[in-house]
């Protein structure tokens, strides 16, 4: 990969690795320590047992509404941890054929970008799994998307890229058999004739 293009792909990838990382870690349930100090704190300074109750009674009902979006540990061992070895894979896969010499290893390459573009489109439907089974939200996929499409896109326009140049040589040498051929046919007609 020699222009800006291909380091922009190498950028792209390595950003949706880490969104990816990012949005599967683990959701918890439970309190963090901030939000139960403030509570605690609140309910210090409270003198009616009453209030007691109220705040209390308010803190459960928020901590309630605020059902967490993300994953469980279930769901990350049944999508998450897929999903970050797919964006892995892509990772690796661009990173391979980046590897590859293009002018002589051409076929490799393009194996290679065929399979990140096969992990982008994997990518992209556990993502809408993980819409459906609202582990994410629509927003969120949305955005993890267009990393996604963004990273399709370019290694799509990347490998036919690579297939034009590939085109060239492998015509060039098509050509060169030709005229090879033509020329033994022509010295065994002209020894014929003679």
């Amino acid at each position: 990969m020699a222009d800006n293009k291909d380091f922009l792909l190498l950028n792209k990838v390595r950003e949706l690795l880490k969104y990816t990382k990012q949005k599967t870690k683990i959701a918890s349930d439970d309190v963090n320590r901030r939000d139960a100090r403030a509570i605690f704190r609140k309910i210090a300074q409270l003198d009616d047992i009453s209030q007691v109750k109220t705040v209390c009674a308010e803190a459960v009902r928020v901590i309630d509404q605020n059902e967490r979006e993300g994953f469980t540990k279930a769901n990350y061992r049944l999508y998450g941890e897929d999903m970050r070895e797919i964006a892995k894979s892509i990772m690796r896969n661009i990173h391979a054929a980046n590897n590859v010499n293009r002018n002589t290893e051409y076929r490799s390459r393009i194996r290679k970008i065929n399979d990140a573009l096969d992990d982008c489109s994997l990518l992209l439907e556990y993502i809408q799994i993980c819409v459906d089974e609202k582990i994410i939200s629509v927003k969120e996929s949305g955005i993890w998307t267009k990393k996604v499409t963004d990273v399709k896109y370019m290694a799509a326009a990347w490998k036919k890229k690579t297939k034009d140049m590939a085109r060239k040589p492998e015509a060039e040498k098509r050509a060169e058999e030709e005229a090879r051929i033509e020329a033994a046919v022509a010295r065994a007609m002209a020894k014929n004739k003679g």
